[in-house]
């Protein structure tokens, strides 16, 4: 049990019931604000898994997970609350970038599975870290995004046919920090791994097309869609309406995307949906490597200027 869990929830009476039930299988730690729980990560820090009631007084869940992703990046982030509602869901999944959204009263089988899940992402993501700080180590200190050799972003090819990283960069070029109305939508599926693991690479590859497919329809004729990373989509929209405008656009259109149907050993499937997004405005920027640079943050879960945000 080397992975702490933080739970916080300003009833105590709820507080104490998580320790006895989890307390044999998790190492727990409970905080009643969160103030509180941004003190204990600070002190006690680092915790694999952060869960948080939703509602709080003087802060609530969706203001603390986006604390927490903030000071924690690789902190898992999950919402548990008795009052669940689309507008609080879309909030919580978009600032703090949860991955579980669990409802009162939770069963313990639930409550168990998702802490596991979270586990699971955890480790991978500080495996990956580990991996990838050992190859730009060996590779390079320092990178020239303007280098002749293939930068690594440039190196990835969509296994779905669609247009990459590449393609993506001949497209933004001439418009980053020129075109006003040029808008660059970072779209995340953050249970493409599950997917995978569960169904296979065959189903995780209908997966992707479905999403990329279901954005496609949905959006402007006029809009691309393009795939940057194994599980980031990049969306490029033109708007002649404010940031804030657009991003209330996505939301409307993530909160339609409920679920997908795949295929998995020739049978249909319904695959639940999670996609949490980025919104990054080409007119704050200089230019393409500027946007470049806090686009591949954004897609490593580093803080960076919130760029286009509201």
């Amino acid at each position: 049990m080397s992975e702490k869990i933080l739970f916080v929830d300003d009833e105590t009476s709820v507080l104490e019931g998580f320790q006895r039930l989890l307390h044999s299988s998790f190492d727990i730690q409970t905080a009643t604000s969160g103030g509180e729980g941004l003190q204990t990560m600070d002190r006690d820090g680092p915790f694999a898994v952060v869960i948080s009631d939703m509602q709080m007084p003087g802060m609530n869940g969706a203001e603390f997970l986006a604390r927490v992703r903030q000071r924690a990046p690789s902190t898992v982030r999950m919402l548990l609350t008795g009052h669940a509602d689309l507008h609080t869901a879309i909030d919580a999944v978009n600032r703090g970038q949860i991955l579980h959204f669990l409802t009162k009263p939770c069963p313990k089988s639930v409550l168990v599975a998702a802490i596991h899940s979270g586990l699971d992402q955890y480790r991978t993501g500080i495996e990956e870290k580990k991996l990838s700080s050992l190859a730009r180590a060996m590779q390079r200190t320092q990178i020239d995004w303007s280098a002749a050799a293939p930068a690594e972003w440039e190196k990835f090819r969509s296994p779905v046919g669609l247009p990459g990283p590449v393609e993506a960069k001949a497209f933004l070029e001439p418009l980053i920090g020129k075109d006003e109305q040029i808008h660059t939508v970072l779209l995340r599926m953050p249970v493409l791994d599950t997917v995978e693991q569960r169904y296979g690479q065959s189903a995780t590859a209908g997966y992707i097309s479905t999403v990329a497919g279901f954005f496609q329809n949905t959006l402007s004729v006029d809009d691309r869609i393009f795939h940057w990373h194994r599980d980031v989509l990049l969306a490029v929209l033109r708007r002649y309406i404010s940031p804030a405008s657009v991003r209330l656009e996505m939301e409307r259109i993530i909160a339609d995307s409920r679920g997908y149907i795949i295929e998995v050993q020739g049978k249909p499937t319904m695959v639940a949906c999670l996609i949490t997004f980025d919104l990054l405005s080409a007119a704050q920027f200089s230019g393409f490597p500027e946007w470049l640079a806090a686009f591949e943050a954004r897609c490593e879960g580093r803080s960076t200027v919130a760029a286009g945000a509201p």
